[in-house]
Parts: structure tokens; C-alpha cells; sequence
């Protein structure tokens, strides 16, 4: 649904519901309100005065009050002033300007409004079947309308048919929203709920058994209806609300009253039909029912659950009083209160050490005993320390020099095994399998290059080396994996052996 910006303009008519003086702006407009649904639809200052003082709060209200409220009103285009020559009996009466006030069509909607406001925390939201019944009705007589050529009895027909959508539509959110609401949460958990419950699920079922039916039906209906007569149906439609005399203009235009009808039937083929893929409202209203009905259930039985604990612990405690009422003396009473609520001063001490025993139904009393050293928690407390010798490890750390002497000859010579000409092309070795350390030592070569502008280094054995860059990549396998990388040449400075 494409909506039009062109009409998202600031409505300075309702500015009177959040100005400074918004009590004296609503009781006055109340009052026009009223008067105007009582068909006097003009009432001069002094008589809204007087009106007003009959009201909690403005008894001492005085006419100079009322006619600067109404230049306010009057100003942002929620009253209609008309002066009223009837009263005018000299030329200064005239200067003054005797005004009648109306209320303006734009400012009796936003009072309608105010009023459903207030009466929102008095009604309560419904699902009507009959409506589904209605609309079914309607769409029967579809074809009969199309060929009616009376405009006021198709006008009549399209205004009821809207009204019961309009009222399905709203009755079906706002009681669906009550259940997701804060408000319904608080209900559906509290204890009072179980004596409602069975009369909300039967509700809900009842509403889903009779959408269910007439659902099917309706959709059949719309779905049935091919294009040519659809764009008939609206086109007579449009044509009724052409014969209809418009307030606001005295010629409507025909191509924005086609839009509006065309529309409105989409939203009502929306509801029922499900159809490219998306579903309809109908079907999503069918699966949220059955969820509330679900989330009613479960509530329930959780919330009959917690009470039959509470039940239950009621009891034990009265069993627990009646117990220590028979003690004979306060040492039986201190017997009672170990075995029913335990020990009642404890420490508790958590530490690291190793399970005799993985079984879950061993005793405390089968595990052996452990000895833990406590130490007192003072910044002044230091541990003894026992004199007590100590080895060499001489022969150790030559053992491990040797060792480590060993392993780097080995891993020299495996390198060196790759250089040829005091040049190690990566592209030619890369047609084996070589060792991991060869790897980790060419990409370390790599790393320190990389560093400098000069793409040279030294390696560990002492040797300078530069590095090219072929532009092509290779494919190094490895003992441990294959990496793919750029295919250098790592070039050597001949050793100098003098």
C-alpha cells in the first residue's frame, strides 16, 4: 500500500489538546460539541460562558476568558466564528463584532476521537461472528449489484459492507492485542485467570469455528471473481459514489474516488485471499488464535501447578508446628530444627582435589578424608621454610646443549640441502613434499625482507640473502599442509670462509 506524503501536513487542529491551557480549550470545545450533536450548531460567547460555568472548575469564569480562548480556537481553525447582525443596534455593536461560534467538521472528528479515548478503559473488545455472516451475505449479492442500476441502493450496500470489514478488522486487533499487551501478560498469570479460563478457550474456539467456515467461503468468493468483473464491481461502486453530493467539493474527482474503492477491495482480498506467495491476514488470525489458546493452557496448568506447591507446603508447615509443639524441651525442639531446616551456622570451603570415586550414589561418609593446610589470613604471616638440600644439574644442561647443537646441525644441513648456485628457487621445490621446518624457516626469511626497502636479511646461520619476486605463485607442499604463496628466489652472498 503506497502511502501519500503530499497529505502528511502538520494538523494544527489538534494543537488545543496539548496547549498550556488545554482544560478550558476542551471544556469549551466539548461544549460545541455537544451543542452541534444536539443540531444548535451556533452559540455566541456569552452563552458558552455561561455553559461553562456550570462546570467543576470554572464557576468564577469570566467572558473576557472565553472570547480570547475562542480568538485562540478560532485561530488554529477549530471553531468557526460568524458574526451576528440580528443583536447589532448601534455602530458601536457593530465595531465590537457580535460573533456565533460553530465547531468545524475537522474538529468534531478529533472530539469523536477524544470521547473513544475515554471510553477505551470501559469497553470491551469482541469478536463478532455475525460479521463474517454479513460480509459472506454481501458477496453473494455481488453480481445483483454490479447489474443494479439504482446508485443510491449500491452506495448503501458498499457503505454496510465496508462498516462490518471495518469492524472485523479492528474488533480482531484490538482483542488479539489485549492477550500480547503488558496488561494481559499480568492477567494470564495471575491466579484469577484459571476461573476465566475455560470461558476465554471457549471464546477463541468458537470464534476460530466460525472463521474457519465462513473464511473458506469468503475466499472462494474472491478468488472466483475474474478481472473483467472485478473492474466492473468497482467501476459501479465509483460510479454511486459519484451520485453521492461530496461536502468538500462540488466535483469530485472521479480517478482519486477509482483509487480509494480500488484499494479498499484490495485490502478486503488481502484478508481473506492468500495468493503470490504471501499470507493472508484470515489465515495468520486463525494461527494466533490457536497460539493464545495454547499459551492459555499452558498458564493454566503452571499456574494450577504453583498452587498445589503452595498447598502442598502449607500442609508440611502445619505438620512441622504441630511437631515442634509435642517437643518436651528446648534441646528436642534443637533435634527437630537440625533435621528439618539442616545446620544452621556453616562454613562452607571450596577447593581443588581429586574424587576417590565417580559414582553418583557413593555417601560422604565412604569417601576418605582429606587434609587441607589453612593458613590465617595476615599480612604478617610467613611460611617455615624447611632447609633442605639440593642437586646439580650440570650434567643436565650439557646433556640438553648437545641436544639442541644437534638438532640445529640437522636442520642447517636439510636447508642447505635445498640452495643450489647459493640461490633457493621456490618455484623448483615446489614440485615435492618438503619438511615443516623448512617452511616455517623460508617464511620467517620472508617476514624479516619484508621489513626493508633493500628486500635483504640474515639468517641464522649468519649469511645474507636478497629476495626476487618472480610474479608468479606456487603451490608449496608441505608435510603438514600446502600454502599457496608468491614464487621468490631467496639469493645467498657467497660464505666467507677466511
Amino acid at each position: 500500500m503506497n502511502i501519500n506524503t503530499s497529505k502528511m501536513f502538520p494538523v494544527q487542529e489538534t494543537s488545543y489538546l496539548t496547549a498550556q491551557n488545554s482544560v478550558l480549550y476542551r471544556t469549551i470545545m466539548r461544549i460545541l460539541y455537544n451543542e452541534k450533536e444536539m443540531l444548535n450548531s451556533q452559540m455566541s460567547a456569552e452563552e458558552i460562558c455561561s455553559r461553562l460555568r456550570t462546570c467543576s472548575g470554572f464557576e468564577t469564569t469570566e467572558t473576557e476568558q472565553v472570547k480570547s480562548a475562542l480568538a485562540q480556537l478560532t485561530e488554529w481553525e477549530n471553531v468557526i466564528p460568524m458574526q451576528d447582525p440580528r443583536k447589532v443596534s448601534t455602530i458601536e455593536e457593530y465595531k465590537n463584532k457580535q460573533y456565533r461560534y460553530s465547531i468545524s467538521e475537522r474538529a468534531v472528528i478529533i472530539e469523536r476521537m477524544t470521547i473513544e479515548l475515554e471510553n477505551m478503559t470501559s469497553e470491551s473488545n469482541t469478536l463478532s461472528s455475525s460479521l463474517l455472516v454479513r460480509i459472506n451475505d454481501c458477496l453473494i449479492q455481488i453480481n445483483d449489484i454490479i447489474a443494479e442500476k439504482n446508485m443510491m441502493t449500491v452506495n448503501e450496500w458498499w457503505k454496510n459492507f465496508q462498516a462490518d470489514f471495518r469492524r472485523l478488522n479492528q474488533s480482531y486487533s484490538d482483542y488479539l492485542h489485549t492477550f500480547y499487551s503488558v496488561k494481559g501478560e499480568k492477567l494470564m498469570k495471575s491466579m484469577d485467570f484459571i476461573i476465566y479460563k475455560d470461558k476465554f478457550i471457549q471464546y477463541l474456539r468458537e470464534f476460530i469455528r466460525v472463521l474457519q467456515k465462513y473464511s473458506e467461503m469468503i475466499s472462494g468468493r474472491l478468488a472466483g471473481m475474474t478481472d473483467d468483473s472485478t473492474e466492473k464491481f468497482i467501476d459501479v461502486i465509483t460510479n454511486s459514489e459519484m451520485e453521492i453530493p461530496h461536502t468538500g467539493s462540488l466535483t469530485p474527482d472521479r480517478e482519486q474516488i477509482y483509487s480509494h474503492v480500488k484499494e479498499q477491495w484490495e485490502s478486503v482480498r488481502r484478508w481473506f485471499v492468500s495468493e503470490n506467495g504471501k499470507q493472508s491476514v484470515c489465515s495468520m488470525a486463525m494461527e494466533y488464535t490457536n497460539e493464545i489458546i495454547r499459551k492459555l493452557l499452558n498458564d493454566a496448568v503452571m499456574l494450577m501447578q504453583l498452587q498445589n506447591t503452595v498447598i502442598s507446603r502449607k500442609q508440611d508447615y502445619r505438620k512441622y508446628l504441630s511437631l515442634f509443639a509435642e517437643c518436651g524441651d528446648i534441646n528436642e525442639a534443637h533435634c527437630l530444627s537440625a533435621h528439618v531446616f539442616g545446620v544452621m551456622n556453616e562454613y562452607h570451603y571450596r577447593c581443588n582435589s581429586e574424587r576417590t570415586t565417580d559414582s553418583i550414589h557413593s555417601d560422604i561418609t565412604d569417601i576418605e578424608p582429606q587434609v587441607f593446610e589453612v593458613k590465617p589470613r595476615t599480612r604478617v604471616y610467613k611460611p617455615r621454610i624447611k632447609s633442605q638440600g639440593f642437586s646439580s644439574k650440570a650434567f643436565a644442561k650439557e646433556e640438553n646443549k648437545v641436544r639442541q647443537i644437534k638438532r640445529i646441525s640437522q636442520e642447517r644441513a636439510m636447508i642447505e640441502g635445498y640452495i643450489k648456485n647459493n640461490a633457493m628457487n621456490l618455484e623448483e621445490i615446489s614440485s615435492q613434499v618438503v619438511p615443516e621446518e623448512l617452511r616455517k624457516t623460508v617464511l620467517k626469511w620472508i617476514s624479516s625482507a619484508g621489513q626493508n626497502k633493500s628486500r635483504s636479511g640474515i639468517t641464522d646461520f649468519g649469511r645474507r640473502f636478497n629476495i626476487e619476486d618472480t610474479g608468479r605463485r606456487i603451490l608449496l607442499r608441505c608435510s603438514d599442509g600446502e600454502l599457496d604463496m608468491p614464487g621468490y628466489i631467496i639469493k645467498f652472498e657467497e660464505e666467507n670462509n677466511g
